[in-house]
């Protein structure tokens, strides 16, 4: 018997060596695999280690995957590298959540053994996404301005934008304002003289559910050489309202928190409040020789909200060109004469600031037209027709039309030192004095980094920003 089974040996022991191996490999890549799938990943880009408490178990109870957009890794993106957690998928009923700070994953609920995959997806531009929209999408952009800028057009377009959230990181209606983007505008000169491409947005409703007065300094107060206020947007009382003291007009000072001019005659008061997100002042009659009277105005919880919202603003040069007359000019008019030099004697056709206001053009450049009245020939009315019913269309599709409040524009009328522009409830533009109250849409342009972290532009799922 023993010499059969040596006789079986010296036959088969080289097939036994060789089974033996491939069973001994086929063990231990089995063992490595169960070991590496519960065990701890670390991340050694950054110096980044996913690791958790589980208890009651110990360290390598748990295993995390990374996937960077839809591919596995070994690795994960740098906290800096343009990525940011698309979703956490954890099995055995744990849950995961994403800290952006500290840039590692926190998990709960973890009982027993768990996986967890977290899928890392690539930041894009907020400009570069609209840019590939409007690539394709007839529908609702149109680039069709003498400078081809991308906007937005019709009636409801998805150019929803959440933005002076209280919490960027849980962003909600709740938590945020809705803008709308304009759209995208090239070549934007900013303060330090380089150009770039910027969104611009606009405030989806108007400021405190009220109307203001653009400006009411009174003849020989500040630039104004009337009693019915000043239509220089460089130093008028809604300029000052919506901007940081930054912006204050050369030769002015401020004292004790009262705006004074050249002379050192008073003309406004708390510079700032709607940026700084404090209680203000109203645009509000002031003569010379007179002190000034704050009627409160309270931005504490309209104005912007924190540094977050104020450092994503975009310091830019402002076109302050102005039109002579309204009731003969369309949008493409208007759009060459805001970016003229003609203005009225002592205006200065730029002006240098965050916050401003929305263009006649803006708002003509905004309308897709309908089935009745197409877009060609509502650009190719006059912006002070569109009231009239045979053209109806035009401020129908036109989302920034409003059919319940007057809108003050941003463009004066050069002809006379009295007279601003305005958006009325019927459609059409128009001229109003300066003393009289319209409604306040702020506008501004955002800095060209941000980029989105989710959204579609629909009113339900606007787009949400990453700032930083």
């Amino acid at each position: 018997m023993n010499f059969q089974r040596k006789l079986w040996w010296a036959q088969h022991k080289n097939e036994v060596y060789k089974y033996g191996t491939i069973l001994s490999l086929v063990l231990i890549v089995t063992i490595s695999i169960i070991y590496f799938t519960y065990s701890k990943f670390s991340s050694t880009n950054e110096a980044t280690a996913y690791e958790t408490t589980v208890e009651p178990f110990i360290k390598n109870d748990y295993f995390i995957a990374s996937y960077i957009d839809g591919e596995w890794s070994n690795e994960i993106p740098g906290k800096n590298d343009g990525y940011i957690v698309d979703k956490i998928v954890c099995d055995n009923g744990a849950t995961g959540t994403w800290d952006n700070e500290e840039w590692g994953i926190n998990i709960r609920n973890a009982t027993k053994k768990i996986k967890c995959s977290v899928y890392f997806k690539k930041l894009v531009k907020l400009i570069e996404q609209i840019t590939t929209l409007a690539a394709t999408d007839t529908t609702n952009f149109a680039i069709d301005d003498p400078d081809n800028n991308i906007r937005y057009i019709g009636a409801d377009p998805n150019n929803y934008v959440y933005f002076n959230c209280s919490d960027y990181s849980n962003q909600s209606d709740s938590s945020c304002e809705k803008w709308r983007i304009i759209g995208v505008f090239k070549n934007m000169t900013k303060e330090d003289g380089s150009q770039a491409d910027l969104v611009k947005i606009v405030r989806d409703d108007r400021l405190g559910n009220t109307t203001l007065m653009w400006d009411y300094k009174k003849n020989g107060v500040g630039t104004s050489t009337n009693d019915s206020g000043s239509n220089d947007w460089t130093d008028s009382q809604l300029m000052m309202m919506l901007n940081p003291t930054d912006y204050l007009k050369s030769g002015y000072t401020i004292e004790s928190g009262v705006v004074k001019d050249s002379n050192g005659q008073a003309i406004y008061q708390n510079m700032g409040s709607y940026y700084n997100g404090t209680s203000g002042c109203k645009p509000a009659r002031i003569a010379s020789g007179a002190d000034f009277t704050c009627t409160s105005i309270d931005f504490t919880s309209t104005g912007l909200k924190n540094d977050l919202t104020r450092n994503a603003i975009e310091s830019v040069v402002w076109n302050l060109g102005e039109s002579s007359t309204y009731n003969d000019v369309t949008a493409s008019m208007f759009y060459s004469r805001e970016r003229g030099t003609t203005v009225y004697s002592g205006h200065a056709p730029t002006w240098t600031g965050k916050i401003g206001l929305m263009y006649p053009s803006d708002y003509g450049y905004a309308t897709s037209g309908g089935t009745t009245t197409n877009r060609a020939t509502c650009m190719a009315t006059k912006l002070f027709d569109w009231s009239n019913s045979g053209v109806s269309d035009c401020k129908n599709n036109d989302y920034l039309y409003k059919s319940d409040y007057y809108q003050w524009t941003l463009t004066s009328d050069s002809s006379k030192s009295t007279s601003v522009f305005d958006v009325c409830p019927r459609g059409h533009v128009s001229s109003n004095i300066e003393l009289n109250t319209d409604a306040v849409r702020p506008v501004a342009f955002l800095k060209s980094n941000i980029s989105i972290t989710s959204g579609d532009g629909s009113s339900t799922g606007p787009f949400q920003l990453k700032l930083q």
